[in-house]
């Protein structure tokens, strides 16, 4: 079992990690739709996302190489 706080950033990471996975489909349906604001929109989530994912795993990364990622027993 782990920490809450823990479980709660691999938790938005995985989310974040879906939303990544998903935004292709968007924008390809976007495009066929002749949506080109819904394309920029998507893009822009798209890049957003990905900045939510770096910060998530550079803040995951520091807590392990300080020992503040716990497991509970």
């Amino acid at each position: 079992m782990m920490k809450n706080c823990n479980h709660d950033l691999i938790q938005q990471l995985s989310e974040c990690m879906d939303s990544l996975w998903r935004y292709d489909e968007y924008i390809k349906n976007a495009q066929e739709s002749g949506c080109g604001k819904c394309v920029e929109l998507w893009q822009k989530m798209k890049e957003l996302t990905k900045e939510q994912i770096k910060l998530l795993k550079q803040y995951l990364e520091e807590c392990i190489k300080e020992g503040k990622f716990e497991f509970l027993e």
